[in-house]
């Protein structure tokens, strides 16, 4: 395990979407008080009554039908995006995990996501086409106060299909802005905040939720600060509505300063309201974000989640999560890495809960070629952000999959400092055993 942490260093140090973080505890709930119920007087029953019959037991749980499902690729690559011939401009590329919802149309929209993002539009995820009209373009604001600089369309979801609201990953680059930058590089200068967009018009265009810098989800409760990077909260994953009603996210997270990486959780009852999430403390949604410009911080520490089931998911399995009828489990997928044969496995992973709080230890999809385990990154095919969605999903969002599904996935052709990135998917299915 001692390579394995030093490999997480070193990757964090090339590419930074991979890292180490701290071990988190969650204690075991506490065992409920009995009720006493006052003993009623006894009495002795005459020698001609019948015996007692015996009580009726107590009948025991359901088991599981399920205790060790597995999720397997069950066909071939797909393209659903070619760069090549389907990209609107040159910047038109799958640069985080495919989302899609169904607009007030019934027609499926999916997000091509970038710091331009596109859309494409079909009668369902089978069928769908690019539209070259942007949703929505990055201001480029050099105040990283507004957190309004380069900003992609990361987590759509939508109730009625008219009104979206989406997460949004939000970059501060600071080495594109005079005065803002010393190293003149853009991992040292790079400053990640969650923001929320919402769109009116049924998908076409989105702008922010309210008036920046008021449309603020979640960051670090430091200011930006040249050198500091890479850090902060970003790549969000899809927003499921869980069994009670709040919707929830997963995030990764890369700490001020140190580059340390892990998951965070967190949660809403109302999507309208950027300040209302709340993340996983390590025993209850109670932790809440702040903002380093405008709230008075007396202790960053408390605004700061902690690394969420890291002995389970590892640091930065956040990119899908979904409910699985089949099952009756959700199910995260991810990018991770496990000893698995006596070496260190990296690709997609996967992993269950019954509560999205609690999760089973991760089991591998597929070992795939990831940008920093490549010979080459810079020109080596290589693959990220994977998603798992069903095109018979009962959800608006696609938030719900059945026993078979499709996972998607981003191939950059000629290594991740390429535009050149497709957008592949595969069919995959879920079976109860090994």
């Amino acid at each position: 395990m001692r390579r394995f942490f030093s490999v997480l260093i070193l990757v964090v140090l090339v590419f930074l979407s991979i890292g180490i973080g701290c071990t988190l505890f969650v204690p075991p709930s506490a065992t409920p008080t009995p009720t006493i119920i006052a003993a009623l007087p006894t009495q002795t029953p005459p020698a001609t009554s019948m015996p007692t019959p015996p009580a009726t037991p107590t009948p025991m749980p359901t088991p599981n039908p399920f205790p060790n499902p597995i999720l397997r690729i069950v066909g071939e690559e797909e393209v659903m995006f070619d760069w090549t011939t389907d990209k609107c401009t040159p910047n038109n590329i799958p640069d985080l995990p495919f989302r899609a919802f169904r607009d007030v149309d019934g027609q499926a929209q999916a997000i091509i996501s970038s710091d331009t993002s596109y859309r494409m539009i079909g009668p369902d995820l089978n069928n769908l086409t690019i539209n070259c009209d942007p949703i929505m373009s990055s201001r480029y604001d050099p105040d990283p106060s507004l957190f309004t600089d380069a900003a992609w369309v990361a987590a759509p979801y939508t109730e009625d299909g008219q009104t979206i609201y989406s997460l949004v990953h939000n970059e501060y680059q600071g080495h594109m802005h005079p005065g803002q930058c010393p190293q003149n590089d853009y991992f040292p200068c790079w400053d990640n905040s969650i923001t929320l967009a919402v769109s009116i018009d049924g998908g076409r265009t989105y702008t922010e939720a309210r008036p920046p810098p008021a449309h603020l989800v979640a960051r670090f409760p430091y200011p930006y600060e040249a050198g500091a990077g890479p850090e902060g909260f970003r790549g969000p994953s899809n927003i499921v509505k869980g069994k009670d009603g709040y919707y929830y996210n997963f995030f990764n997270v890369s700490e001020y300063g140190t580059q340390k990486q892990w998951v965070c959780l967190m949660r809403t009852d109302d999507l309208a309201d950027p300040g209302s999430w709340r993340f996983w403390d390590g025993s209850a949604f109670a932790g809440q974000f702040a903002d380093p410009y405008t709230d008075d911080i007396d202790d960053p520490e408390k605004y700061i989640c902690p690394a969420f089931e890291w002995d389970d998911i590892g640091a930065s399995m956040n990119e899908s999560i979904t409910y699985n009828t089949y099952l009756d489990r959700y199910v995260l997928v991810g990018i991770s890495a496990d000893w698995l044969d006596d070496r260190e496995v990296w690709g997609f992973y996967y992993s269950f809960s019954d509560d999205l709080v609690h999760w089973t230890r991760r089991k591998l999809l597929i070992e795939i070629e990831l940008p920093w385990t490549v010979e080459f990154p810079g020109s080596d095919l290589s693959h990220l952000y994977p998603s798992l969605l069903d095109p018979e999903s009962e959800s608006r969002n696609f938030e719900i999959t059945g026993k078979t599904a499709y996972l998607y996935y981003t191939r950059n052709n000629f290594g991740h400092g390429s535009l050149d990135r497709d957008l592949i998917r595969v069919p995959v299915e879920f079976f109860p055993s090994p």
